[in-house]
């Protein structure tokens, strides 16, 4: 019998409300180290939001929020800014639109202090997303949706993050990459152990690679009552 491991990510009746509606209620959520969570639900559920408490980003001013959320046993603005990184859907969010990808692909590992690591990871990743030959010394606004999806997958890969938090990463991609690029990141969680927590639409691919799914309108006693 394998020894229960501690988990890394613990919400605690985490509510958030604003004077118009109550968007989670008392949601309760562990997840241990190296687990590739599935977070499945309807739109409006609140997925995408769950991952904006995760990743402590700002709120609307008239948005309150209470309850708990530790991760590895901290408060996010704790830990270093290397160990948990985002995906977000639309990738131009990510992106300054007056700095080349290429900037914006170095700044973090700048920030961090290991830009000696750079080039060997983006050899590793590059073909993996099949962004070979793209011109990384262009604006982001000459990419497509898909191209900038990738490109904002491998910033967050190249921070070689504890946990990677994934809001539809691969909406935008054909089947066939979409399929390569989860195979990539389900052999990262296996073998280097990185958690992983995907937000998607996707059942079929989310029971092929999550090790467990969570649907939010079970966590969510305001989204199983509308």
């Amino acid at each position: 019998m394998s020894e229960k491991k501690d988990p890394i990510l613990v919400l605690t009746q985490v509510s958030l409300i604003s004077p118009e509606r109550t968007y989670l209620s008392k949601l309760d959520l562990q997840v241990e180290s190296g687990e590739f969570l599935g977070i499945l639900g309807r739109s409006g559920s609140g997925k995408s939001t769950l991952l904006r408490l995760i990743l402590d980003l700002p709120l609307s001013g008239s948005w309150k929020k209470t309850g708990s959320i530790k991760v590895f046993g901290k408060d996010k603005k704790d830990i270093p800014a290397r160990w948990i990184q985002p995906v977000f859907q639309d990738p131009l969010l990510g992106f300054d639109p007056i700095w080349t990808v290429e900037k914006s692909l170095r700044e973090p590992l700048r920030l961090f202090k290991e830009e000696d690591l750079y080039d060997s990871l983006l050899q590793k990743w590059i073909p993996i997303l099949g962004l070979e030959g793209k011109d990384r010394n262009r604006l982001p606004s000459f990419f497509s949706g898909g191209e900038l999806q990738r490109f904002s997958l491998l910033r967050a890969l190249l921070c070689r993050p504890k946990i990677l938090c994934l809001d539809e990463a691969t909406s935008a991609l054909d089947p066939i990459l979409n399929f390569q690029v989860l195979e990539a990141l389900s052999d990262l969680n296996k073998k280097e152990g990185t958690t992983i927590l995907w937000v998607t639409h996707n059942t079929k691919s989310a029971k092929r690679f999550c090790s467990r799914i969570v649907e939010m309108e079970e966590l969510n006693s305001i989204s199983a009552q509308e």
